[in-house]
C-alpha cells in the first residue's frame, strides 16, 4: 500500500514538472485589462479574475526529526464572469511525504510515505474599486472538509501555511480583501484574510499545534507582494517578486505567528505564465523547527482574457 502511494506521489510530481518544463519557452505577449497590472503572487489571491487553470508543486525539505520531504500540490480552476472584475473558482489541494519519521510527535517508529487529498475550496471575488493605478477586491471562500487525517495531511498542517486546507471535519469560512497598486513596471499587493474555522472542536491536530478544542477558531492571514516587470527585450514578460506571508492564530491555546518569505520569478504573458521561487519560513519555532526551505514551481494557463 505504501509503495502504491509512493508511486502516485512520484507520478503527480513528475507530471507537474514535465508540464512546467514543456511550457517554459512558450511565450505570449501580455495584454492587461483596464486598471493597474498586478502580477500573480505565489500564495496571495490576485485581485483580478480570469478563466483558466493553475497547478503548482512544492518540495519542502524537513528538519530532522521527522526528516524527509513534504510534497504539496494544488490544482485550481477559475471562471471570469465579468471583465476580469468578477469571477468564481475552485481549489483542490494535495499533500504527501517521503521518508517521513521516525518522530514521537507523529507517533512514528519508522520512515513512511503517504499522499493525501486536502479540503476543496470554492470561492468568488468581485472588484469593489478599479482605477488606473489601484484595484480593491473583496472575496469569500468556503473550504469544505474533504481531507483525510493521514500523514500527508498532518505534515501539511505542521507546515501551517495551508493549515485550513488539510484539517479534517471542520468547515472554514474565509472572507478576504485584496488591494493592488501599480504604476508602469512596479506593483504592490496587500491581502487580508480571516479564516473562521467552524466545528473546530472536531479537529484532530498533531501535538505541536494545540487549538484548544473550541467550537470556533480564528486564523488571520495577511501579507504582501512587491514586484517589478522590467521592459526587457524578450518575447515574454519577466517579473521579479518578493512575497511575505504571515498566519497568526488568535484563539488557539498556544498562539503563534508563522511568517514565510518567498522571492521568485514569473515568466510568460496573457496565455501562459510559469513561476519559480524559494519559500523560507522565518517564524515561529513551531514551523522553523519543522521545515527548512520550500522549492516551488507553478503554471497558469488562461483561456481568453
Amino acid at each position: 500500500m505504501q509503495a502504491h502511494k509512493r508511486g502516485i506521489l512520484y507520478f503527480k510530481t513528475a507530471v507537474v514538472f514535465l508540464v512546467v518544463l514543456t511550457v517554459f519557452c512558450i511565450s505570449a505577449n501580455g495584454v492587461r485589462a483596464a486598471g493597474p497590472m498586478i502580477p500573480n503572487s505565489f500564495f496571495l489571491e490576485n485581485p483580478y479574475s480570469y478563466t483558466g487553470f493553475r497547478a503548482n508543486v512544492e518540495v519542502v525539505d524537513l528538519d530532522d526529526p521527522p526528516g524527509g520531504v513534504l510534497i504539496m500540490n494544488q490544482y485550481r480552476v477559475d471562471i471570469n464572469l465579468y471583465q476580469n472584475l468578477f469571477g468564481l473558482y475552485a481549489k483542490f489541494p494535495f499533500a504527501g511525504v517521503i521518508d517521513f519519521g521516525p518522530d514521537s510527535e507523529f507517533n512514528l517508529t519508522e520512515k513512511q510515505d503517504d499522499y493525501d487529498f486536502g479540503n476543496i475550496g470554492i470561492g468568488g471575488k468581485f472588484a469593489l474599486l478599479n482605477l488606473d493605478y489601484l484595484i480593491l477586491t473583496a472575496g469569500f471562500e468556503v473550504i469544505l472538509p474533504t481531507a483525510s487525517d493521514d500523514l500527508g495531511a498532518q505534515a501539511a498542517q505542521a507546515y501551517f501555511r495551508d493549515f485550513v486546507n488539510f484539517i479534517d471535519e471542520a468547515i472554514t469560512l474565509d472572507p478576504y480583501l485584496v488591494l493592488g497598486v501599480g504604476s508602469g513596471m512596479f506593483a504592490l499587493q496587500g491581502n487580508l484574510d480571516f479564516d473562521i474555522i467552524t466545528n473546530a472542536d472536531k479537529i484532530d491536530t498533531i501535538g505541536i499545534i494545540n487549538t484548544g478544542g473550541d467550537d470556533i477558531e480564528l486564523i488571520i492571514e495577511y501579507g504582501g507582494t512587491a514586484s517589478i516587470t522590467p521592459p526587457l527585450n524578450l518575447p515574454f514578460s519577466t517579473t521579479i517578486l518578493v512575497e511575505v506571508l504571515a498566519e497568526s492564530t488568535t484563539t488557539f491555546d498556544d498562539n503563534f505567528t508563522a511568517v514565510y518569505v518567498t522571492p521568485g520569478l514569473r515568466f510568460g504573458g496573457q496565455i501562459v505564465s510559469v513561476g519559480a521561487g524559494v519559500q523560507i519560513p522565518v517564524a515561529d519555532n513551531e514551523v522553523t523547527d519543522f521545515a527548512n526551505v520550500d522549492f516551488l514551481f507553478d503554471l497558469i494557463i488562461r483561456f481568453g482574457s
